[in-house]
Formats: C-alpha cells, structure tokens, sequence
C-alpha cells in the first residue's frame, strides 16, 4: 500500500502534446467517464512508483480559464474547487508565449506547478532556446524539458513528481497597476476561505467568473470597475489581461533565446506591431489597407477587364444570322455569361492581394485590432476571421463559425456573415462603379464593404442584446512573425479561388441566364426582352414596389429576383436583357441616376444572401435563424436603399 497519495492535474493549451504526456505518465492504468453534469469527456490515470500512489487528471485543453466556455469552465472548476496537489503545465516551447499565459493564470490560483517545456525538438529547429535554470531561478521551482512524443525527460518529470510534497509554489506574479490591487485585496476578503481567493478576486473584476446571487458583492465589484476604468483609462478586463502579457513578455525577454536570424526576424515584427497593432493607429492603418487594396483591384484590373470585354465584342459580332439561336449565343450565352466573366481579373487581383496579406502575417494582427471592436458588440475577437472570410465567399466563411467556442458567437457570427461584400457581389459594383462613378471608384466600393461591415455590426449587436447577454471570453492568439510572401503560393491561392468563380460562371450562371433568356423570349413573337415577354411581366408586376427606392424599371426587379440565386447573376440578367457591354452600359446609363445606382448597389449588397448561403446558414446554427436572416436581410436592404435614394434626392443629388 502507497504511504502517500497526489492527485496531479495535467493542463496545457490545445496542441501542446497535453495528452502524449498524460498517456507517458498513466500508460494504460487509464479510467475514461464524462465530467459531472456535461458530456465532455474526463480522463483519469493511477500509477504507484516509489510507494507513492498518483492520480493524474488530463483537464480539458484551453487558452484560458473563464466561465464563459464550457472547456474553460471545467478546467477553472477542478482547479479552483477540487484543489488538486500540484498542476503539470504542459508548454509548447516552440510558442512560449502564447502558453505560457495560461501558466500564468494557474500560478495565480495559488497552486503547486510544475511547468513542462514540451516539444523542445521544434523549438530547436526554429532557433529557440529555453534557459530553463534562469526560469527557475525566477519562479523558484524547477522547469522540465521533454519531447512526450519521443519518452524523452519523462524520467527527469518524474524525479520532480516524486518529490511533489517538497516542491514550493511559484514565487513570482504579475502585478498590476495600484487601483486594480486595490479592488483584488477588498474582493479577497469575500473568499476568505478559498485558496484561490486572488485568482478568484481577479476573475470578478474582470467579468471572467459569474457572481451568483450576490447583489451586493455585485454593487462592489461595480464600483470598482467604474473607478478602474476612470483612474486608468481603459476596462478592467483589458487592462489585467495586458499586464499579464507583459509579465508573460518580460519573462521571455529574459528566458527565451533565438539565433539570430530568427531573432532579427522577431525584432522587426516587435518595431512594425508597435504601430499595426497600436491601439490608435491600427484600426486607421487597417482601413488604409483595404482602400489600397481596391485602389489596386481597379488600377491594375480594369485594363484586363477592357480587353476582355473587347474580346466579348468581337466575339458576338462573329455570330452570323438573326435567328433563336443566334439569339441565345449573343444575348444569352455571350452578353449574359460575358457581363460576369468581364471582371476576372479584378476577382483575381482581389483574391491575390488577400492571400498577399495573409501569407505576410497581417491578416492576424488585423484580428489582433478587431478584438476590442468585436467585444465592444458582444462577439469573440475570432469571429473576425470568418467575417473577413466573408470578403471571399459567404458560404466557406459560414462554415469556419464552428470553431467558435459557443452557441452565442456561432449564431450571432453566421447571422452577420452575409452582410460582408463576396466577390459575388464584386460584379456589380465594378459594372456600376464604371458607367457612374469612373473617379471615384476604389473609393465609392470600398464604401460599400465598410457599409456591409457597419450593417453586420448592427445586426450582431442588436441581436446580442435581444437573444444572448453572456459575457464575451478574451482572444488568446499567438501572431506571427512577419515575413516576404510567398508571390508564387498567392498566385495559386488566387488562381484557385478565380476558377471557381468560372466555374460558377459556366455552371450556375450559365443555367441562370439560359432560364432567363428562355422567360426573355416567350411567348413566341413578342420583342425579345420586351415588358410583353414573360420575364417582362414578372419584372413589370415587382418594379414598382421599388419605385421608392430609385430603380423602378423592370429588368432591375428581375435582376434582383434573380440575385437570390447567386449575386453575380445581377449582372448576368442585366447582360441577357440589354445585350453586349457596350448596350449594356448604354442601358444602364439611360435606367439609372448616380443616385439610384448607389441606391441599387446597396441594395445588392444587403438584401437577401444568395441561396447556398442561407442553405449552409441553416446547417450550421438552425432553421430558425436562417429565417431571421432572409427576413432582416431583406427589410434592412430594402429600407436602406429607400433612405439614400430618399435622403439624396432631398438635398439635391438625385
């Protein structure tokens, strides 16, 4: 019989080798179940080694420890309430940084640790070094290095295991500015009896652990949120996140090492996140990056685009006799598909300067300054990614939603989604922005997306406020280092997405504007594309709902209706309807005003997703919400284009 007994906790950030090392240590003395009342699996392991008996507990993966993920919670939970003898925090040193803030969160709780450099391997081999008696030296407890896939320093794990009742708690914690002390000595004393009283008084202050039932430890910690934030400038949450960063920064500025290309690399992306992550410029330098990068979409496209469209031209005069099927080639195949495959190349340059962004390391500091924008509307600081996805295709950018950690950011993520501009909708703008707005056009479009952007906060935030009130969990994110990006890998990433929009084109498009030169054609003898052919009569009965609005001729009802399908069939119908680019341009010249053109446009933008979207919205968070989004959809694009088409008239521009 064991003369004593430890119940280890085993705690890491996911993908740090938690679980290599917790099957090292436990073999196969394993007992699986699920945690008290949830389904999240719970893995337990007993080994007797020196007559000392351990029960290891693998705790679920987490960046962090709140109540506002069912992870997290769980995690804080064994934590803070079974009082485990000693914590095993298991660190990739290959991203000390990023780990080790989670370290820093359970010496906070005032247990036992024993930090783990796992994965040293990888470390060396991007130039890292970990001086592990300087650690120790910091924190007065040993730090063990091991590689847990390979079995390597198990053995030296264990020699620390065994001398686990010795083993002193860490010395060394953050500490933070005086008016934030202050609160956590007062809320202290309302945890007299927990040890994790600190971490706990934390936890309150910055909103991360819920107060049940306490009215007036609520009106306290009120009281000094609102004086944290007027002596300090800045909220609770924000600012005790980022003094724990800087104690997480300082202790690798002394501990970590790189060789030197590596640590040049390091420092020239310290010095540009100075000012691209600034709290002031970053959001203004994020703007100016995407004005340039529309500036560039048309300088560099639209000469593309002419010659295309040229080729389109000479194409149809090529197209002998006058007959249905000389009718269909011009009018349906060439003008319709045409109209759509004209701004490829804009697609294209759009699609390579994004993978441009990304592959450099921007796109993460982008997130990185979103952050504090995305929890002043209540969503996760990661919802910016699938947002910006959004930029490319709403339907993949849906789908990334379910690596968000909770129902409230899913849903609420899914349900702003569709209101950023898809290259789909790209078509649209560009066809408008050439005939009504030749000087102005990087900056009339990139408008719309900043509208879409502002339209998709609204709702986000509105609908927070109706159907979730939950706290928002912090954004835990290791960026990058900057580097040259890869030209060749952009191109392919570009050349990649382009070619589904063709294929889109020849496919979906193609069946659409078929269905709408069929509908132009009928019934026998009437003009082609005339108000007495069908789709002229569906066109003609809907137009004057949106004679409020500016646009009230027919075909751009039918272009609408159309729209539900796929946006880029906007441009598709108007194609088939008034003919080759130049008719087209002409047409469109002669039906619209500036005014009613921007009203159209954001129209286009906001009304109803294209219906992959909405089939993918209801697949991901529910029937219910896919409703809710063709319904706001449609009333918010709608009312909206009444009220700059309305408003501009009033003050003369229309």
């Amino acid at each position: 019989m064991a003369d004593k007994s430890f119940v280890i906790a085993v705690a890491g950030n996911p993908n740090s080798g938690k679980t290599s090392l917790f099957n090292r240590l436990t073999g196969s003395n394993l007992k699986v179940g699920n945690w008290p009342g949830v389904t999240v699996e719970k893995k337990e392991g007993e080994i007797c080694r020196a007559d000392i008996s351990f029960t290891f507990v693998d705790i679920p993966g987490t960046y962090g420890l709140s109540a506002r993920s069912e992870d997290e919670r769980i995690a804080m939970d064994f934590l803070t309430k079974a009082r485990p003898d000693a914590v095993i925090v298991v660190l990739d040193s290959a991203n000390f940084n990023r780990n080790f803030y989670l370290f820093t969160l359970i010496m906070e709780m005032g247990l036992k640790v024993i930090p783990v450099l796992n994965m040293t391997d990888m470390a060396e081999k991007r130039g890292i070094t970990l001086h592990t008696d300087r650690l120790a030296a910091i924190f007065g407890i040993p730090f063990v290095k091991t590689i847990a896939s390979r079995g390597k320093g198990i053995s030296a794990l264990w020699k620390v295991l065994e001398g686990v009742g010795e083993l002193r708690k860490p010395v060394h914690l953050p500490v933070y500015p005086e008016p934030v002390e202050t609160a956590v000595q007062v809320l202290m004393e309302r945890f007299p009896k927990e040890a994790s009283s600190r971490f706990r008084a934390l936890g309150v202050l910055d909103g991360g652990i819920v107060i049940p039932g306490n009215d007036e430890l609520r009106k306290t910690v009120a009281r000094f949120q609102g004086e944290i934030e007027e002596e300090l400038q800045g909220e609770p949450d924000e600012l005790i996140a980022e003094k724990r960063y800087e104690f997480v920064y300082s202790v690798a500025k002394e501990c970590v090492e790189r060789r030197m290309s590596t640590e040049q690399k390091v420092a020239l992306t310290d010095r540009i996140d100075r000012f691209v992550t600034n709290r002031y410029l970053g959001g203004p330098l994020f703007l100016f990056a995407m004005w340039l990068l529309f500036f560039l979409v048309f300088t560099v496209g639209n000469p593309f685009a002419d010659w295309i469209n040229r080729g389109f031209g000479v194409l149809s005069s090529f197209v002998p006799g006058s007959g249905l099927f000389a009718s269909f080639i011009r009018e349906g195949l060439i003008a319709g598909v045409g109209a759509v495959l004209v701004f490829v190349p804009n697609i294209f340059i759009l699609f390579f300067l994004i993978a441009i962004m990304e592959d450099s390391g921007y796109l993460s500091r982008a997130a990185f300054v979103a952050d504090r924008f995305m929890h002043a509307l209540g969503l996760h600081g990661k919802s910016f990614i699938p947002m910006l996805l959004g930029f490319g295709c709403n339907i993949p950018a849906v789908m990334a939603v379910r690596t968000l950690e909770n129902e409230k950011d899913r849903v609420l993520t899914a349900l702003a989604i569709p209101y950023m501009s898809c290259s789909a909708r790209l078509p649209v703008y560009l066809l408008f922005v050439g005939i009504f707005f030749t000087r102005y056009q990087s900056t009339v479009v990139f408008s719309l997306y900043l509208l879409g952007i502002f339209i998709a906060v609204l709702v986000a935030r509105t609908l927070r406020r109706i159907f979730f009130t939950k706290a928002v969990s912090p954004l835990v994110m290791e960026l990058p280092a900057y580097h040259v990006p890869s030209v060749k890998t952009a191109a392919h990433s570009a050349g990649i997405r382009t070619l589904f929009f063709i294929r889109k084109a020849g496919t979906f498009i193609f069946g659409s504007v078929m269905v709408i030169w069929v509908l132009a054609s009928l019934p026998l003898g009437v003009p082609y594309a005339s108000a007495q052919s069908i789709i002229g009569r569906i066109g003609s009965a809907v137009a004057p709902v949106f004679h409020p609005a500016g646009f009230d001729s027919w075909q751009a009802a039918v272009a609408l209706i159309f729209g539900f399908l796929a946006k880029e069939v906007v441009v598709g119908t108007f194609g088939v309807l008034y003919g080759g680019q130049a008719a087209l341009s002409s047409a469109i010249g002669a039906h619209f005003s500036a005014l009613s053109a921007m009203s159209f446009m954001v129209m286009t933008l906001i009304y109803i997703p294209c219906v992959a979207t909405i089939a993918v919205i209801r697949r991901e968070i529910g029937t219910k919400w896919a409703a809710l989004s063709v319904g706001i959809s449609v009333t918010l694009g709608y009312g909206l284009a009444v009220v700059v088409f309305q408003v501009g008239k009033a003050l003369g521009m229309g």
